[in-house]
Formats: C-alpha cells, structure tokens, sequence
C-alpha cells in the first residue's frame, strides 16, 4: 500500500485533463485525504498542452513532490512539452490512448518505466459515452480502479458537475467512469500500487489556491479597495475581490491600466482605507514609480506579485522566482520597501495578514511576492484558526497632535502620525516631491537627508522580527540550506529525508526577503562551513542578495533553476550528501555555477 501518490498527466485543450485533476483533488479531500494540486499550460491563447500535477497522501504534504506515480499521456505531442514538469523514471505507471500508435516498448521517453499500460481511452469513451468529451472521465475510472481513489467520492462529484446539464450528458459521463472502472478490474496490475487509506481526524478541510487564500487573507485584514489590472497568473485575486469586497464594505476598480490600478490604491490609502493591487512580473516594472510615490509620502500599501518566467512576458503560465531583484530594487532614490514571501498556499494567509499589518505599522508599501505555483495549486488544508492573527491599523493624530498639524514629524521611531482628508485639522500635501516635515515642497540636501533617515531607519525593528524566519534542524549543524516561496517546501522535506538519513543539517526558511535581516542570518551561519541557497532563479536571486549583506560561510553555494525547471526534494538531499563529504580542497569559492549552467 502506497502512502503518497503522484499522477501527472497530459493533454490537449479540451480534453478536460484540468478538470479531472481537480474532481480527484475533491474527492481527495472527500475522502480525508491531503494533497496538492498543481496545473501547468501552454502561453496560448486558445488550445494547446495543458497538464495536472496531483500528489495525494495520508498526511500533509509540503510540495508537489518529485518522479511521477503515475503518469497519463493522452497524446505524447503533449506530453513530452511539459519535459521537467512530468519526470519519468523506472518506477513510474503509464498510461497512455493507446490510438497513438507507438507500442508500449516504443514509447518516446528517455527511462524505460516500471509498467507501461497502451488503453483504448477514446475508444472507450465513445462505446461507454458516445463522446470524446468524456475522456477525462474515463480516465478517472481508471486511475480509481488501480490506484484505489475514492470511487464513490468521485462519482458523487461527476454526478454534482454534469447533473445541471440534463440527464444525457450526466448518464454519458456516469458511464465513461464505469467504464474505465470495468477496465482497470479487468486488466489488474501486477503489483499492487493502492493508496492506504486515509487518518481522518473528523476536522471538514478546505479546497483553496493560493490567489483565492490571498483575497481571503486581505478582507480579513481589513481591506477596502483594491485597483488593479487583469494579468496572468494573479487575476483570481481580483475575481475573488470582485465577488465578495462588497460585502464588506470595500469597493473595487479594474483600471485601464497596470499604472492606474495602483495609482487609485494609493489614493485610497491617503483617503484613510486598507488598499491593495495585484500584478505579476511586467506590471511590477509598470507599478515602479507610484510605488516610489507612496514611499516618499508614506502611505500603507500591499502590492501583490504573483511572479512568473521573464523577462518580458517570458513564459506567463510558469512559475519561478526572479522577481526578487525587481521587488527590491526597482525604486529610484534610496527607498527601502519590505519584501515579504509566502512557502504554501495556507502559509499565504498569514503572511498577506502581515504584509497588510506592517504596511499600516510602518506606513509603507509592502511587495507580497508570491508565485504561480502557490497561487494557482489547489491545496487540502485544515480549518485556519484566525483568533491568533492581530491586526494592525495605522498611527492617526489625535489631540493636540492636529494642531498645526506635522505629516511627516520626525519621530524617534521614524513614524508619525497620519491623517486622512476631511480629518479636522488633518488636511496635508502628499506630493512626490521631497517635502520638510509639513508636507511642503523642499529642495533642501539637510532636508532630504533626514527624510531618507526618517524613511530608512524606521524598517530597523522589522529586521529583528524572529517571528518571519522559519528555523528546523540542528542548531549546531555544520551544513545549511536556505530556501523561500514555493521551493522552500520542497527544501523542508529535503532536510527532514536528510536527517533521517542521519545527516546533521539546518534549515532557514525566510518570508522576510528584505531589508535583510542580517543578525539572524549571522546566527544561523555562526555553526556552518557550508551553506546552500535552494531557489527557482537563473541567478540565484536570493543568494546574491544575502552576499551583498552578510558574512557568508566560507562555502556558500547556489542551487538554482531557471522557471519551469522543478527542483525535485531528491536534487537537494544529494546536494547536502555532496556537502556531509569531507573536504578535499583547501582553496574555496563562494559561488558555484547554477544547476542549468552545470
């Protein structure tokens, strides 16, 4: 009996492989499973590959995992485009419409697998369905019959997915999954490869991706307007706000225009509301100088990058995490603006809740980098217990504080109280130019630089925030990694298979990207001799920015990838036996090439 299990497959638009991915996903959770689902297409417009990723197991799982399960081709065309995505090795299942032609010896991949079953799927599909359209079903039927996923739990939801669309098309379906049933009993496989089933703690578990947890997050939060501009693969935060920011009291504006988008966020925050905009990588260059606006003046902001493949429009429906320079450096002027980074989909809850609450704490835009995998993945996640989330609202005048009222009084934490039009005596210039502590105009260089102090020095209690560091290992431990976003729940199984391996290693994980923090980098490194960077960046983005602030260990590496280029859990436990190994030179670099470079 199998306790983790991971289906790829593959096929054109149309052939409904998404849709299949996520009914088998709810009957997971149905079932009392955890899993996660990931989804993956071509830049077209219309048509083209399309695939699913689905790992399911019997206890939380921290990433899409590695080698496939089971892999589905409805055609190889298609397939074999997805290259890393869907890897393949000798232990894999697959299955594959057998009217593709190719003999199961034949098969195009570069492994010879495990099992290699040639099905007569659309065959099947029209003898059952009288349709081709049912493919997917048929599949399901399959995959239920040999791997021993909730068949009835799969069913009912085929049953609530097609019962709307009258009685025909619901029998046709209802048949296309018996029928892949019927075939896989009449065709077992030799070895058994069933998942266990599930540990069900009675708790009912939530269905979610990352870009719908993220609009959940914000209106717990508190926010009341979003601007923003429909950009793949952040949009669904903007449907999910569409639908429900009404309720809450919020507005919503989808502007002409990345620019206008949060133009109008940042007027909303002056006018006194939680504001929020939602872009991917070529938006953020677009957002770079109103962010600058509302760092110079001062206003809250979170500003949402779901990142994907660059530059330009690069590879829009693949995920990676080479946004980080542009999140922390596209300002001109010496800004400094946090940076902040979910590892999952539940993990994107807490930490929008932050980006909102320092935001308002510090009053400055905050950059939320998450990523298409984490915001487009589906996840099973337990009920959030949101008693333990604070929010924070923003330092207003009060008193005496409006008479004669100072916006940008220098304070000795750097913050001042902030007002909002039809504030009695709160009325204030907020303009791009630099200003003196009243708001007014001024090119004074004394001026500018205790601005830059105020602006600056005011982020140092941020940097000393424990609480946005995950830490896990062995204090003492000589070998480190470091990981963020997505990768970084491939990184914390690397090192929990590691230790079990008997390795000693250590693990920090995070979500505060910058300003770095350097002190508690110094105390994770005080113990290492080497240490690597694990991230999905050519340059390993991450890694040269902790360069930049740190004493680094004396062996300080990179692991990276370029997008849509998965680093498997395996990769990085092999990586830290490398490191376990004595040394056998005396003379070392600091920067090693990264994986597509080796």
């Amino acid at each position: 009996m199998l306790h983790d299990l991971i289906i790829g497959m593959a096929g054109s638009g149309g052939d409904g492989i998404v849709s299949a991915g996520e009914s088998l996903m709810s009957a997971s959770a149905k079932e009392g499973y955890y899993a996660i689902l990931t989804k993956s297409f071509g830049s077209q417009i219309r048509g083209g590959e399309s695939s699913c990723r689905l790992r399911v197991a019997t206890t939380p799982v921290l990433n899409p995992g590695g080698a496939l399960t089971v892999a589905v081709a409805l055609n190889w065309e298609d397939f074999l485009r997805f290259g890393g995505e869907l890897p393949v090795t000798a232990d894999t299942v697959v299955i594959y419409e057998q009217k593709t032609g190719i003999e199961p010896a034949a098969i195009p991949l570069s492994v010879r697998p495990a099992v290699v079953l040639a099905v007569p799927i659309a065959d099947l599909a029209m003898k059952s369905a009288g349709t081709l359209q049912a493919k997917n079903n048929l599949v399901l039927g399959l995959l239920a019959g040999w791997f021993g996923l909730g068949r009835q739990a799969i069913l009912e939801g085929i049953r609530k997915k097609f019962g709307r669309k009258g009685a025909d098309v619901l029998l046709g379906n209802e048949r296309a999954y018996t029928a892949g049933l019927a075939y896989a009993d009449e065709h077992p496989l030799a070895a058994e490869k069933r998942l266990s089933p599930p540990q069900t703690d009675g708790r009912k578990r939530q269905v979610i991706d990352g870009n719908e947890m993220c609009a959940t997050a914000a209106l717990f939060a508190g926010c009341k307007f979003f601007g923003g501009y429909p950009i793949t693969p952040a949009t669904e935060i903007m449907e999910r706000l569409q639908r429900e920011i009404w309720k809450h009291g919020g507005s919503l504006l989808q502007a002409e225009d990345e620019i206008a988008g949060i133009a109008a966020a940042v007027g909303a925050s002056f006018a006194g509301r939680k504001a929020m905009t939602a872009t991917s990588g070529p938006g953020l260059s677009l957002k770079a100088e109103v962010l600058g606006l509302a760092s110079v003046v001062e206003l809250p902001l979170v500003c949402v990058n779901v990142q994907r493949g660059g530059p330009s429009t690069g590879l829009p429906t693949k995920s990676e995490q080479a946004d980080l320079f542009a999140a922390a450096f596209s300002a001109h002027g010496d800004t400094v603006r946090p940076v902040l980074a979910p590892i999952s989909v539940e993990d994107v809850f807490g930490v929008t809740v932050e980006a909102f609450n320092i935001a308002e704490e510090f009053q400055t835009p905050v950059i939320l980098l998450s990523d298409q995998e984490i915001a487009q993945r589906k996840d099973i996640v337990d009920p959030i217990d949101t008693s333990r989330f604070k929010l924070v609202e923003r330092l207003r005048p009060i008193g005496r504080e409006l008479e004669g009222y100072t916006r940008f009084r220098l304070t000795e934490s750097g913050i001042s109280p902030i007002s909002h039009p039809g504030m009695k005596g709160g009325s204030y210039l907020a303009a791009g130019i630099e200003h003196n502590e009243r708001g007014e105009p001024c090119s004074s260089g004394e001026m500018h630089e205790k601005m830059n102090d105020k602006r600056l020095n005011k982020l140092k209690p941020l940097q000393r925030r424990r609480d946005l560091f995950l830490m896990e290992g062995d204090p003492a431990a000589t070998i480190g990694v470091i990981s963020w976003g997505s990768v970084a729940g491939v990184a914390l199984e690397a090192v929990r298979t590691a230790q079990a391996q008997g390795l000693a290693v250590k693990l920090l994980i995070p979500k505060l990207l910058y300003p770095v923090a350097e002190e508690i980098y110094q105390e994770f490194f005080a113990s290492l001799q080497r240490c690597v960077v694990v991230e999905q960046s050519h340059q390993g983005q991450l890694h040269r920015i902790i360069r930049m602030w740190t004493n680094v260990p004396r062996e300080f590496m990179s692991l990276a990838r370029s997008g849509a280029n998965p680093i498997a859990p395996d990769t990085i436990v092999r990586r830290i036996s490398e490191m376990a190994r004595p040394a056998t030179r005396t003379t070392v670099t600091t920067l090693v090439p990264t994986l597509s470079n080796q």
